[in-house]
Formats: structure tokens, sequence, C-alpha cells
């Protein structure tokens, strides 16, 4: 831990306690993996679990954990502009810009989840399959991590983006 501990501090350049988009840019690039700043920012916000506009330390550790760490950042432009599509729609229905979908915002977002046959099931149904953490909200992440696992991205099947808790 205490070499994940050095790592984040090296590229924590503010030394705020998280990383920036750019700093983050610069991680993948001192380690070989150069990503545009739009994949910059979608890997941003599938990371950032906290919805703070950045990785905390508790967040980079749980993606610097992970063995496929720098292949999970990398998309397609299919790949991108779904996900593209997906953080709009999120954002389109999180009225109080808060991150999270709460039931009454849910219940116009379900409606255009069954237009486009994404949902069969109940308002209610629906809101518990996309509300992991069972707090009556459903956030960015978990909407994201719903919409990967419900519809694989471009052609790869079941692809986990988002770090487990």
């Amino acid at each position: 831990m205490e070499a994940i501990r050095k790592t984040f501090n090296q590229y924590d350049k503010d030394k705020n306690g998280s990383i920036c988009a750019t700093e983050f840019k610069q991680i993948c690039y001192d380690m070989g993996y150069f990503l545009s700043d739009e994949e910059v920012q979608m890997d941003i916000k599938l990371l950032d679990l906290d919805g703070s506009g950045a990785i905390t330390y508790d967040e980079f550790i749980k993606w610097w954990q992970r063995d496929d760490r720098f292949k999970m950042l990398q998309f397609g432009p299919e790949e991108m502009e779904r996900l593209d599509t997906f953080t709009k729609l999120f954002k389109k229905y999180d009225n109080d810009k808060s991150g999270c979908i709460d039931i009454r915002e849910f219940k116009s977002l379900f409606v255009d989840l069954s237009k486009k046959k994404l949902v069969n099931k109940s308002l209610m149904a629906a809101m518990r399959d996309l509300d992991a953490n069972n707090d009556g909200k459903v956030s960015f992440n978990e909407f994201v991590t719903w919409s990967i696992r419900n519809e694989p991205l471009s052609r790869t099947p079941s692809r986990n983006i988002i770090p487990s808790t």
C-alpha cells in the first residue's frame, strides 16, 4: 500500500488529496498509455465514485489494484459514443445537478428508458436494479454500470469498467 500512496502523491501535483484530469492523463502517459482529453474526461467520470470530479486516494487504490487498470480505460469510437450518450441521458434527468437521480427524477428517466426498450420492468423494479447501494437514488456511476451490464459496449461482452466497491 505504501507504493500505491507514493505513486498517488507523486502525481497529486497540487497536493490537494485528489488526482485531477491533467494529473491522471500524466499518470497514464508515464505508464505508456496515451489517452485523448475526451477519454480522460470519460475515465475520470467512471473512476470518480463520489462524484467530486477528481480521483480520491480511495478511488485510486481501487483502480490501481486492478490487473487491467489501463486496458479498462481505453475505448473505441463506438464505446465512447455509447458512454457519451448515457452520460447525456443521465444529465438530462439529473434536474438538481446532484450527481444522483431520486425517485421523482427517475420517473421521467424510466419513461425514456422504456421508449428506447432499455428496460422491460416496472418502475420500482427498474429503480431497484439501478440503485445498487439501495440508498433510494441512482448515482451517475450506478447508471453507467447498469448501462454497461445490461447492454455491453461495442462487441466486448460484459466489460466491467467500474471497479467494484
